[in-house]
């Protein structure tokens, strides 16, 4: 379906009443231009080793070339949109932004996403602001050119690349999750008051504390398992109404998201009723400054509280056997999420976690005016954000 700005045949020019609204949204990209010094380039599978290496330099990072591909050509929707600037003299990487191929549902039907998850430029390079900007005109003009997609940036972006992105690119900053936590063990406090004392004092107070943990009977079953069956896909395809976008969680995608993730591993915990899959929820176990944290970092439930709050009670009761101090879960405010967190007798604003602010950009590509209406109009919706969202961490490259 064509976007009819203008019919050629009519002395009347109707404007998109969409496009109307995303103009000032848009940003005003120019596709660079090689030079003699600096040559610029699509991102493809053969340019792993040198993208890999500048994140590494760039970020002091040790990322392995198998957890690069990982991340960004292994994903089941599909290769990602990229560019890069090669130095001419060097053949090095000096600048890239690069982002995952999104699966995502807007408005009743299916959508691609590129998902900006980084971006990165030599700091030993002149001019280099210049060249990242050019570098991520040229990602965002290529992301809706050749795949009719949108792109956005997911969370976990500082304040200063936030004004310089809404100066550049447009940047609409859409929606904020707000990390709430449940304690789970009183043994940080204790320690950090008490010493050598600790030991001895920490079963009994985490004894004390676990006891007035209220059960949650709803007729719910719960358990840990250790892969996605088939069941997800008919999950997803049942709950995927109840928002107006959130990014697919089918089988094959969460499989790659988190068991096939290299980085760290995750526990899977699902709820049933009479055998039958109602939901999930996802955690990741690391140590945070010497203190063991379980990080939620998804979970789908269809707009279900009871749902919502057995996997949350079964998870914090699994989280903390295994040592962890504190459940956390970054959500939306006034969400189910949020009030799942305010049931429980611990539950508060977690003190240590900074606001995630999640981003959506709309791109215009090279002719905003020939593309589909259909993409003006969910690129509209994107825009409105807020609670017609269901974002989670996991979706981005959070502590990927």
């Amino acid at each position: 379906m064509s976007s009819p700005l203008s019919d050629p045949s009519s002395e009347e020019i109707i404007e998109n009443p969409f496009l109307t609204r995303l103009r000032p949204c848009y940003p005003k990209p120019r596709f660079p231009k090689s030079t003699d010094k600096v040559e610029y380039l699509p991102a493809t599978r053969n340019d792993a080793k040198v993208i890999n290496d500048l994140y590494n330099k760039v970020f002091q990072q040790d990322r392995s070339l198998e957890h690069y591909m990982w991340k960004y050509w292994d994903n089941p929707a599909g290769p990602p949109s990229g560019m890069l600037a090669i130095d001419r003299t060097t053949g090095e990487c000096i600048s890239t932004g690069i982002a995952q191929r999104r699966r995502g549902w807007v408005n009743g039907h299916e959508i691609y996403g590129a998902l900006l998850c980084e971006s990165a430029t030599d700091p030993d390079m002149r001019g280099g602001g210049r060249v990242w900007r050019d570098v991520m005109f040229g990602f965002s003009i290529r992301s809706m050119d050749h795949d009719h997609i949108t792109w956005g940036y997911g969370g976990q972006s500082s304040d200063e690349a936030i004004k310089i992105g809404e100066r550049w690119f447009g940047y609409q900053v859409i929606l904020q999750l707000i990390t709430w936590e449940i304690r789970l063990s009183l043994k940080p406090m204790i320690k950090k008051r008490l010493g050598p004392f600790s030991p001895f004092l920490t079963p009994l107070a985490d004894l004390f504390l676990r006891s007035r943990w209220r059960n949650h009977d709803s007729g719910l079953e719960s358990r840990e398992v250790n892969r996605f069956t088939e069941e997800y896909d008919e999950l997803w395809e049942r709950y995927r109404d109840s928002y107006t976008f959130c990014f697919c969680r089918d089988a094959a995608t969460l499989t790659w998201r988190y068991i096939d993730n290299p980085e760290g591993k995750h526990r899977i915990l699902e709820a049933r009723k009479d055998g039958k899959l109602q939901g999930y929820v996802v955690w990741r176990e690391w140590v945070d400054s010497g203190i063991p944290i379980a990080t939620v970092l998804d979970s789908w439930h269809g707009r279900d509280q009871e749902v919502l709050e057995c996997l949350l009670d079964a998870a914090r009761r699994k989280a903390a056997a295994n040592g962890c101090a504190f459940l956390r879960f970054a959500v939306q405010e006034e969400s189910l999420e949020q009030q799942a967190f305010e049931s429980f007798h611990t539950g508060r604003k977690s003190p240590y976690e900074r606001v995630d602010k999640v981003i959506y950009t709309p791109s215009p590509g090279t002719q905003p005016d020939n593309l589909d209406e259909q993409i003006y109009r969910d690129q509209c919706t994107l825009l409105d954000g807020g609670l017609h969202w269901f974002y989670t961490q996991g979706d981005c490259d959070f502590r990927d």
